[in-house]
């Protein structure tokens, strides 16, 4: 969470206050309530001092201090308690705005607010607005389960404010209870969505990275869903693609056949940026024995123009994606080796050269013989299916496949295909 400045509060104090008086008679007609603060002369007159001094335009705020610290002396009830916090509140703000920026820190709001939000004399209506300022000053002090305790307090208080559920679950979050503040998060997100409105982008920016922080992957994922479902840039997606299958954890647990996978879901979204990549997905599909996905990559990279058409690499990829082709048994004879098997591995295998091929719909008849002989790992298969499916345009089909996928990271590289189905990528 960003560090809210101390010129900030004290701005947002200042204007809150206004409305306290400290001319009222000490003991009033017996017909008559009391109106404000009931004050002894020995706290009333430098409390006068104080608040004549703070009218000033220009304050003389060293007289204020030497006020208060008499009239604080003299205090014996609650009401004169609660008269010098708020004149020492509003004094600590002054003081702080004083100072130039780089040397004002919020710290000396702390007392005050304590004092103000103990004090039964303090009016109901301005103890939220207390609340949500102490923790304030606490989360700055990296305080964290202060803070939480704060802003959770000014929300039973009524206090409203449109990031008060974030600042809890961010105060929870940062103070080591990761998924308390993510189980908060979640409840902003949900209350926005009530009120009409989708919740901020750097709300699901902020759980993503701290989750991915914590090493919490599914927690990572899930998030990123969700982002991406409210927020699908391209390049969202590609950010996305990237941390889960490329980066940190996420490039650890993919196997080369997975990351295909991904850069496929990256081509179906428009979000491959660049030669780099493109060649990258050539590269891979070779690796993994799909010579037929690694030629029509590099085609369409250079007649998308952006692979060069004379570039080395392209074309030894080119080569040897070609030579593969060749040597390899035609997809018709796999298909009717497949059609005989007892097993479904061949025609699994005879399905993903389809899909390679782009031929989706014989790729699709494969997956399910394949499915159908069994004997095989069904989560990649139906992976695969799925993906066959929502490339050749049947999303509902898709996602049912995509919903058979069971095991860990396959099944979060179906969710990833299936929020695509869901919500495509924006521009």
């Amino acid at each position: 969470m960003k560090k809210v400045s101390s010129a900030a509060i004290t701005a947002a104090l200042l204007v809150g206050f206004g409305g306290l008086s400290v001319t009222a008679p000490a003991v009033a007609k017996k017909e008559e309530a009391p109106k404000g603060p009931v004050l002894s002369p020995a706290v009333r007159t430098p409390a006068l001092a104080a608040q004549t001094e703070l009218a000033l335009p220009t304050p003389d705020l060293a007289k204020v201090e030497a006020s208060l610290a008499a009239a604080d002396a003299a205090a014996k009830t609650d009401d004169e308690r609660y008269v010098v916090a708020t004149m020492r509140l509003q004094l600590a703000s002054k003081q702080i705005k004083a100072l130039p920026a780089a040397q004002q820190s919020d710290a000396p709001l702390a007392k005050p607010l304590d004092d103000l939000i103990a004090n039964p004399k303090t009016p109901r209506d301005k103890l939220g607005m207390y609340a949500n300022y102490r923790a304030q000053v606490a989360y700055n002090a990296k305080q964290y389960a202060q803070a939480a305790a704060g802003w959770s307090k000014a929300r039973e208080l009524g206090y409203t404010d449109q990031d008060l559920l974030l600042n809890i679950a961010r105060a929870k979050s940062e103070g080591g209870d990761v998924v308390g503040g993510m189980a908060v998060m979640q409840d902003a997100v949900k209350a926005e969505e009530a009120a009409g409105k989708k919740a901020p982008e750097p709300w699901y920016r902020y759980a993503i990275s701290r989750l991915f922080k914590a090493g919490d992957m599914a927690g990572t994922d899930a998030w990123t869903r969700a982002w991406l479902g409210a927020y699908g840039t391209k390049e969202n997606w590609r950010s996305a693609i990237y941390t889960f299958g490329f980066n940190g954890a996420g490039a650890k647990r993919l196997t080369d056949r997975q990351r295909v996978d991904l850069y496929r879901l990256m081509k179906a979204s428009g979000s491959l940026a660049g030669a780099r990549e493109w060649m990258d997905y050539a590269a891979y599909a070779k690796r993994i024995g799909l010579p037929n996905e690694a030629q029509t990559v590099i085609t369409e990279g250079r007649t998308a123009k952006v692979i060069l058409a004379v570039d080395a690499e392209a074309d030894q990829v080119l080569r040897e994606a070609k030579a593969s082709i060749a040597a390899d048994k035609p997809l018709a004879t796999q298909e009717k080796l497949a059609a005989a098997a007892a097993r479904g591995d061949l025609a699994s295998q005879a399905g993903d050269a389809y899909l390679g091929a782009g031929n989706y719909a014989k790729a699709i008849e494969m997956y399910k013989l394949a499915i159908s002989k069994g004997q095989i790992d069904l989560d990649p298969v139906n992976l695969h299916f799925g993906i066959a499916l929502a490339l050749s345009g049947n999303k509902a089909d898709a996602q049912a496949a995509f919903a058979a996928v069971k095991t860990s990271p396959n099944s979060d590289i179906a969710k990833l295909w299936t929020t695509w189905l869901i919500s495509p990528p924006t521009a």
